[in-house]
């Protein structure tokens, strides 16, 4: 039975989080947990002897199921002209396939989706009983291609997969496959479970594993300079960490304003020593976010070494900021410095943040560089740096942080697994909600990362950025609680569940100023809570 194509509805998609799976066997009666977040990196096809490394994932939140695929397929064939959604069959596709029963006893639901995203979604039974008429109500889903093949997503109202009787807390299975239509007319078929058929056939018990999905925990947090600690004392921090319901502070460290020696300082002397005390005693996760490669490697290692550092538009080698991303050397030659920091910046989330230097059009233009945008440079230096860093805390990851140049999404760079995304939508108006342009990136990127780790910077507390980063000019913070609560909710729609804001400049010279910040990060936590009320 075929039907008229529905549309495609683009938004934002993400990858994993609080997906909790049994171990890939396809054999296991009960879900297993096995943490916080669900990625595989390999589909198999044992009838053709093939296995590729097409990467799955998935996630909960309160009020959605994400998941998304990307995958490696230089051949991609796709139905022309598309009529109806029945055209999917011909295509490459991906597909997942959602069911209250290991042994299919029940009715089961699959979503077919092309490089296009256009979805061929219908209800089954066992065995092989298909009702084409049948659609998902609020399955939305968002495609992109890559140089390297398609990256696909989706999400579906949590509270509809729960009414077909999906009990994600409790348990139910799941199957992740993809089809691969070559140009001699074959297709190679792959699963995420691996079976001993000799022909494949995903409509039957044996392709799909249990999981048991609760929603990701939401965190909050704020990003400071060491001044905004020490000029106010502790039980400043103290009642702004209750009143702001914080879970995290990341202390921050800026080549021009505070450098990393002055966070170092900090952190080491009695002052950071005692504010460390603190966040541990009210449970508090530490983080530190700075802008690093300038600090990473040395300047002076120009003389001997120039072609470790960027090439500008002249041709020039250039000592001034960044590094020449495609070297592998560069990153080697900062382990030196990388072991300096991780002596004394010990994150308690294991998550680091090594930006690129703040520096606009200071990327490399050599021509190993040239083919890749400011942000597949950043991510080519971030996968190197991930490996580097695990040498010293195997529980490493590391944040790609989407911010001005890099904010468009990597395409011919793939993140190496630990890469979470850090989306920081700076110079926005923030009597708008986001602009178009940036959910857009937003919503790109997140089909290029892991979702369970999409990590959310904003700036709705930084006093530096609205008194344009003027000490001597300092203005009333301009915070809208509802202009926040709005921000919050529209990330939560594409999934996020993890929030941090710049407080910075919010000291003792602001105080004296314009008075006490305690209700601003009062209004911060109101921010959150008004969603939650709502739910």
């Amino acid at each position: 039975m075929e039907q008229s194509m529905k549309p495609v509805v683009k938004t934002g998609l993400i990858l994993a989080a609080s997906c909790l799976l049994a171990g890939c066997s396809g054999k296991t009666e009960q879900p297993v947990d096995v943490g916080c977040g669900y990625e595989s990196h390999a589909l198999y096809a044992p009838w053709d002897k093939l296995e590729d490394d097409t990467r799955f994932s998935c996630h909960s939140t309160q009020e959605r199921f994400f998941f998304s695929f990307e995958v490696c397929d230089t051949t991609v064939t796709l139905s022309q002209p598309f009529l109806s959604e029945r055209d999917v069959e011909p295509e490459d596709r991906v597909e997942i396939f959602l069911s209250p029963k290991g042994d299919l006893s029940q009715p089961y639901y699959c979503a077919e989706i092309d490089p296009e995203g256009r979805v061929m979604d219908y209800r089954a039974a066992f065995f092989r009983q298909f009702d084409f008429s049948w659609q998902f109500e609020t399955l939305v889903t968002s495609a992109t291609r890559t140089s390297s093949g398609y990256r696909v997503g989706g999400s579906i109202a949590r509270k509809e997969l729960e009414q077909l009787g999906l009990d994600l807390a409790g348990g139910f299975w799941m199957g992740a496959f993809r089809a691969d239509f070559r140009p001699d007319g074959t297709v190679h078929w792959f699963s995420r479970i691996p079976t001993d058929d000799a022909v494949p056939d995903f409509h039957k018990p044996g392709v799909l594993f249990p999981c048991r999905m609760n929603p990701a925990p939401e965190k909050r947090g704020v990003v400071v300079y060491p001044d905004d600690i020490t000029s106010v004392g502790l039980k400043e921090w103290e009642n702004r960490i209750r009143k702001g319901g914080l879970q995290v502070v990341a202390l921050h460290a800026a080549t021009n304003n505070d450098p990393v020696d002055t966070l170092e300082a900090f952190v080491t002397g009695p002052a950071g020593q005692a504010f460390l005390a603190l966040c541990r005693k009210m449970q508090v996760d530490v983080e530190y976010e700075l802008h690093a490669v300038e600090t990473l490697l040395p300047r002076d290692l120009f003389e001997k070494h120039p072609e470790y550092f960027r090439e500008d538009e002249t041709g020039c080698r250039r000592p001034d900021y960044n590094m020449c991303f495609s070297s592998e050397e560069a990153v080697e030659a900062m382990r030196p410095q990388i072991a300096r920091l991780l002596a004394w910046m010990k994150p308690t989330t294991h998550r680091y943040y090594f930006w690129t230097d703040d520096k606009t059009g200071k990327f490399c233009h050599c021509v190993r560089c040239r083919p890749y945008s400011p942000s597949e440079q950043a991510l080519l230096y971030e996968n190197r740096l991930l490996g580097l860093l695990r040498e010293y805390d195997p529980e490493a990851t590391l944040a790609h942080l989407a911010y001005h140049q890099t904010l468009e999404a990597p395409v011919k760079v793939r993140a190496a697994e630990g890469v979470f995304l850090e989306f920081a939508p700076i110079g926005r108006d923030y009597v708008q909600p986001l602009p178009e342009s940036a959910r857009q990136a937003l919503e790109a990127n997140l089909l290029a990362f892991p979702g369970h780790s999409f990590h959310v910077l904003e700036y709705w507390l930084d006093e530096s950025m609205f008194s344009r980063w003027k000490k001597q000019a300092l203005v009333p913070l301009p915070f809208e609680r509802e202009q926040c609560t709005r921000d919050i909710r529209g990330y939560r729609d594409l999934g996020a569940r993890d929030f941090t804001t710049f407080a910075t400049w919010l000291n003792a010279g602001y105080i004296r100023t314009y008075g006490p910040v305690l209700p601003l990060f009062e209004a911060y936590s109101a921010s959150f809570n008004l969603i939650n009320d709502k739910r």
